[in-house]
């Protein structure tokens, strides 16, 4: 059998975004040791299991279990205090008091290490213990929520039978790995749970593919088939699957990724008693073992020799940030989030700032008309966050919004702040002289009205606003897409569904089950004007394949109102941004990269994908140029480059590079076939993951000269 190939299925569903950090493994020497993680609700009850404690109060997090002994942690909250009481093997805990066991400990005695009033909450660590417990002495009845970390082990042999059959807890959380375990091998009809009392968002557990057997048979029922939709703080219900490889994802935050290995055996194919080559990560997953975060490209090119306008902002969603760049860090909850926005000067490629504080996953952001401010989602939370542009600090946080917003922009004439609520089904508008004025305050700014939309569960991702007030939009979660009217506050048409077009590059087949992850609309030329939107392919047989859906809606037909398909295109595997330039001339797109086995190498790589845009005949519309590109390519934005001209900006979600391409030189990368002539060079961001949002101060995104843009000023 081919490695290459079984190594490829989920490798190349990282580059997308499905990628994790080093994982921690489970079921070394599994029929001795077993490792969980359990959240419990416990009320207490009369301390009836030891001599002298009938008057007490207790709970028992975990329970005495013949040959068994367990090591770990547990993590608490009461509603009154209460003592921590540890159960261990007589004469083995030499500062321990000597208890003696009743009903059913009848006839056992014990070391009891115990902590007399610890609080109302806290966290302990235990080791060699046969039971553990929360405990008071004054007989008055209390509760708690408890999870626990714990590893239980056999004494002699194996363990009981039972324990077996306890549900495998994952952990949800708004940092990489994302998901703990990220991979997690299993026997067939395991109870396993997904557990997000540590997420501070909305999560989806979606099967993105199930492979069946280890010839890479797929079953087309886990197509993007979505098992749970978690709120913070929620449990799923115990899911037991059959044999098989899955791997899944958050199809919110689609970078979040998982694989459980369900009855495949340690060293199926290699033969290795190594458990660090299991079938698991090093067949299905064999990209979860690079270095952490993620491996720096071999070669960053030098910057770009002509120097940019202005200053160019990234965000760096999986930044970890340290106490070293900008101290204090913890932010709402007081939970240190992940994320930075790193700001460039263009004139000398530079980082001059890093902005960290109090934002989580900092996904999008957008400057004001004068170039004064910066507004930024969080979109592993709910607000959004103010920043002055001018003195690269937080001006104002914790606006409050829908969960999960995405991607933003502010209005041409400073009047409305527009965000794509993604866990939800609408765009909300913001007074954005509210958001300006200091005298304003975050928690007394609520969104002054919705535009919804007409599909359940849309969840809009990747939208672009026009200086005109359209805004097009992807419906990321429910596979549709439509063009809105800002100004009317509705869609223009009936959503238009994407699994119903014929796909060119699959004659006979239609682009049924995928993504359409962000949209973009162009300028109006001779009577065209161009509408758009990243497709990623979910179907078994496509894979993460990438089409870009091109619809015209000028004036020639009729306007907004009524789409007409120009064309749908073939590029690299899992196009993201993919803005038209503001000249109209181009699509510039961003592809994270694909699957090689069912597509050939070259569209499996990240890369820049030009489409060069035919007025006169939009069906000449094509793919004219691919541009190598960093490790999850992603965010494309538009500046201007000193003398004239444009410059793309485009980021990288696991490489810490910002690509930069000379717009002006597309043309004769084209005629002369290099793809490099076209890329005026790199920006090392040293120490910043998660490359995803970018805007240059003055943006250029609408404007194509400088002297159009409003925000000239802050830069002359």
């Amino acid at each position: 059998m081919n490695k290459a190939v079984l190594g490829a299925i989920v490798a190349a569903i990282a580059v997308f975004g499905f990628l994790i950090a080093p994982i921690s493994l489970q079921n070394v020497d599994a029929a001795r040791i077993k490792r969980y993680i359990e959240t419990k609700q416990l009320t207490s009850e009369p301390h009836a299991w030891l001599v002298g404690h009938e008057a007490h109060q207790a709970v028992k997090v975990l329970q005495l279990q013949d040959n068994v002994v367990y090591s770990g942690r547990l993590t608490f909250t009461a509603d009154k205090d209460v003592d921590i009481v540890i159960l261990h093997p007589k004469n083995t805990f030499a500062a321990g008091t000597a208890v003696t066991g009743q009903n059913e400990l009848a006839g056992k005695e014990f070391d009891a290490e115990i902590y007399r009033s610890v609080g109302t909450s806290g966290t302990w660590v235990f080791n060699n213990a046969l039971q553990v417990e929360l405990h008071n002495t004054n007989g008055e009845v209390f509760n708690a929520t408890v999870t626990v970390y714990y590893q239980a082990r056999a004494v002699t042999g194996e363990l009981p039978q039972p324990q077996v059959e306890m549900p495998r807890t994952i952990v949800v959380s708004e940092f990489v790995p994302w998901f703990v375990p990220s991979a997690l091998q299993i026997e067939p009809g395991t109870a396993v749970q997904w557990d997000a009392s540590e997420a501070a968002s909305v999560h989806t557990i979606t099967v993105v593919t199930r492979i069946t057997d280890l010839q890479l048979n797929m079953d087309k029922e886990y197509t993007a088939k979505t098992l749970a939709i978690l709120n913070p703080g929620d449990r799923s219900q115990v899911w037991k699957p059959d044999a098989g490889v899955y791997v899944y994802v958050c199809a919110i935050h689609p970078y979040m990724v998982g694989v459980i290995s369900v009855g495949v055996p340690y060293n199926a194919i290699t033969q290795d008693n190594d458990p660090a080559n299991d079938i698991t990560t090093q067949k299905f997953a064999s990209w979860i073992w690079g270095p952490a975060p993620w491996e720096r490209p071999a070669s960053i090119l030098p910057p770009p020799t002509t120097p940019g306008v202005g200053e160019v902002w990234v965000d760096a969603q999986f930044d970890s940030m340290k106490d070293k760049y900008l101290g204090n860090l913890l932010g709402k909850f007081a939970k240190p989030w992940p994320g930075s926005i790193n700001v460039i000067d263009a004139q000398t490629w530079q980082r001059i700032a890093k902005i960290g504080q109090g934002l989580n996953n900092p996904h999008n952001l957008w400057e004001s008309a004068d170039g004064k401010f910066v507004v930024q989602t969080n979109w592993h939370d709910n607000y959004l966050t103010v920043i002055d542009a001018e003195k690269h600090e937080i001006f104002k946080n914790y606006i409050t919004t829908g969960m999960d917003p995405a991607h933003i922009a502010v209005t041409p004439d400073n009047k409305w702040v527009v965000t794509g609520i993604n866990a939800g089904s609408e765009f909300q508008v913001f007074d954005a002289s509210k958001m300006f004025d200091p005298n304003v305050k975050a928690e007394d700014i609520k969104p002054e009205f919705s535009i919804r939309a007409s599909v359940p569960l849309a969840g809009p991702h990747g939208f672009w606003l026009t200086p005109d007030g359209l805004i097009a939009g992807p419906y990321h979660m429910a596979n549709h897409i439509a063009v809105l009217s800002l100004d009317q506050r509705k869609e223009m048409h009936r959503p238009i569904s994407p699994a119903q077009l014929d796909d060119p590059a699959a004659p006979g087949k239609k682009l049924g089950v995928g993504i359409p992850i962000a949209s973009y609309i162009g300028p109006e030329i001779n009577g065209h004007r161009y509408w758009v939107t990243a497709f990623v392919m979910l179907e078994q047989d496509r894979l993460l394949q990438g089409r870009l859906l091109i619809f015209d809606i000028g004036e020639k037909v009729g306007g907004p109102s009524n789409p007409t398909l120009v064309k749908v295109l073939k590029v690299n595997g899992t196009p993201i941004q993919s803005p038209i330039t503001p000249d109209g001339r181009y699509v510039v797109s961003a592809n994270s990269g694909g699957l090689f086995v069912i597509d050939d190498e070259n569209h499996a790589k990240a890369a820049i994908t030009v489409v060069k845009l035919d007025y006169e005949d939009p069906s000449k519309t094509d793919v004219a140029l691919v541009i190598p590109g960093y490790s999850g390519t992603h965010g494309v934005s538009y500046g201007y480059k000193e003398g004239g001209g444009l410059y793309a900006y485009v980021t990288a979600k696991f490489a810490p590079v910002l690509r930069i391409i000379d717009v002006e030189k597309i043309e004769e990368a084209i005629e002369k076939n290099d793809p490099m002539i076209a890329v005026a060079g790199d920006v090392d961001l040293g120490d910043s993951w998660g490359g995803m949002g970018v805007i240059a101060i003055p943006n250029a995104n609408w404007y194509p000269t400088l002297d159009e843009n409003p925000a000239k000023g802050r830069f002359q």
